[in-house]
Parts: structure tokens; sequence; C-alpha cells
């Protein structure tokens, strides 16, 4: 049954409404909020930017929450008579543990819901980190691993294991900044200025996977997380294997796989923008070609292999 799953205002949605959020539709509500774009100096002569991180400020947001509709006619237009009566609404999202209030951006018409049974409503989300109080540390149950770390911090303290494919991200080619550049119409070709080459800062996708014993453990994490990477000054992402710290800061967040139930399993790749050390080094080449990251058979374990030198 979908009964108390998800309350709207205090009402049970499929009870009311006929309405239920189908596997996967929760996906882009639970994602983390981006952050609001930095304020930044990009100067010609030196590689990345000098990003202003003094007080940096999660965005406003809009998502979908994807749903099946049971009563076509009766439930969705009461529902639709519900979000549009004034613009917020507390959405009690029973199944995964969490509250938000939104505010309706669109409906899909009646005859999409005719068509496909299933369809995505639109809502902001103007409320980011909604009844966040006070900051709670993480507590997880994976042994440590201090392979990658934020600011110095193991990802696995927050429950989280770090997936692979983050040297290939690490190792992307920034852009490069553009010299002077003269194109001259009554002139061929260009003139450049040649003396130096600087690169543009870059983004970098780190695949996470954020595993618990219970609900609200996962949401202690997951918001320590989020908590930790908008504190005010930049970031640094570690990563060992390469005896490198990137200055950086957290910029969005998507998620990929969220399992609410049995196994709580969150899947997300966030984005962090490296605002210093773009350039490929050396020891980040021979680390493309050392480490291979397994995902076990548990979805529990994970190990590095090495070849032997």
């Amino acid at each position: 049954m979908k009964t108390g799953h998800l309350y709207i205002d205090g009402n049970d949605a499929y009870v009311q409404y006929g309405v239920y959020v189908v596997d996967g539709g929760w996906n882009e509500l639970v994602a983390m909020p981006p952050l609001k774009s930095v304020t930044s100096n990009d100067w010609q002569e030196e590689d990345g930017i000098e990003a202003d991180l003094s007080s940096p400020q999660l965005n406003t947001r809009e998502i979908s929450l994807k749903i099946a509709v049971k009563t076509l006619f009766d439930g969705y237009i009461l529902l639709s008579e519900l979000l549009s009566d004034g613009a917020y609404h507390e959405f009690d999202c029973r199944e995964i543990g969490r509250k938000y209030r939104l505010r309706l951006v669109s409906m899909p018409n009646i005859s999409n819901i005719q068509d496909f049974g299933k369809v995505s409503v639109k809502f902001a989300d103007d409320f980011p980190m909604y009844e966040y109080e006070d900051y709670v540390a993480p507590q997880s149950w994976l042994s440590p691993n201090d392979d990658f770390c934020i600011d110095g911090k193991p990802f696995s303290d927050y429950g989280a294991i770090v997936l692979k494919g983050i040297v290939a991200e690490v190792m992307k080619a920034p852009t490069v900044k553009t010299n002077l550049l003269r194109n001259i119409a009554s002139n061929a070709g260009a003139i450049y200025d040649p003396k130096v080459v600087t690169y543009k800062s870059k983004d970098v996708k780190v695949k996470l996977l954020m595993r618990a014993e219970t609900l609200p453990q996962l949401w202690r994490n997951y918001d320590a997380l989020l908590y930790d990477m908008i504190r005010p000054e930049e970031r640094t992402l570690d990563i060992v294997d390469v005896a490198e710290s990137y200055p950086c800061y957290y910029k969005s967040c998507k998620v990929d796989e969220f399992f609410p139930s049995d196994k709580i399993w969150l899947e997300m790749t966030l984005t962090f923008t490296f605002i210093r050390d773009v350039r490929i080094s050396d020891e980040l080449l021979l680390a493309s070609e050392d480490a291979l990251w397994i995902v076990t058979e548990t979805d529990k374990d994970f190990i590095t292999l090495k070849p032997d030198k």
C-alpha cells in the first residue's frame, strides 16, 4: 500500500488525492541544493580564479517529483486546487524521512496522465536545509579510509565511498584562457599574444555512494557533509595516491540512485569547482595507471587493487 508515504499539508496524498511517488521519483528532491554563484576575479596571468568564499550560500532550485495517479479526475483536480491555494506547502515525505516546503511551478495536463499514468510535477525549493537546526557530527559504520578526503576528513567518516572515475575527472584538461587577440578586418588571420599560457578553473565530478544502517543515520551524515562543504572559505579535495590537495568549492549535486528502505543506498555525483592547481601533474598520471576501484557483490565492501610494480 502507498498510504502513509507522503503527506501534503497534513493530508495523506494517496488517500486524499490518489497519487504516490514512483520508484526513483524522489531523486531530484533529495539531491543537495546547489551553491549560489560565487563572485571571483579571473586574473589573466594566473591559472584558475580568485574566489570570494567568505560567505557561501545555497541557492533555490527547481525539482521534479515523479508521481503516479490512481484517481484521475477527482483526486488530481483536488491536488491541483490544493497546490494552487497559496504558494508554499509542506511535504512530509515519511517514506524517506524528510520534510520540505515547496512551491508549485507547473503541473502536467490531464491528457498527459491519461496517456502515461505517471507524470512529473515541478516544484521550487526556496528553503534549502529546511528545518535544519544544529550541526551534528557524522556517524559512520564504514571502516576508516583516508584515500579521499575533504579538508583532511575522509569521506568514509560520512558513511560515503568514492566510486571509480575521480582520477579521470581530475585529469580532465582545463580550458586555456584566451590572451589578447586582435582580429583586424583588413588583415588575414589574427594577432595573438603568445607570451604565456594559463588555464581556467574547472569543474570536477566526484561520485559518492552513501550507505547507512538506518534512514536517520543516512540523513545525519548527508546533512553533516553538506554543512561542512558550505562552510566559509575554500575546501580542499585530498587524493592520497597523488599526495595532492586541490583547492575547490562545492557547486552542485545530482542523485543517480536512491533506495530509502532495505539497503539504504544513496548514490550521487557532487560537482566541485577547482579554483587553483588545475594543471595535470606527473603523479596524477601515474595514479591513473595505478588504481582500480572495485565494488564487491555485497554492495558494502570496497577495495583498491594495484598491480605489482
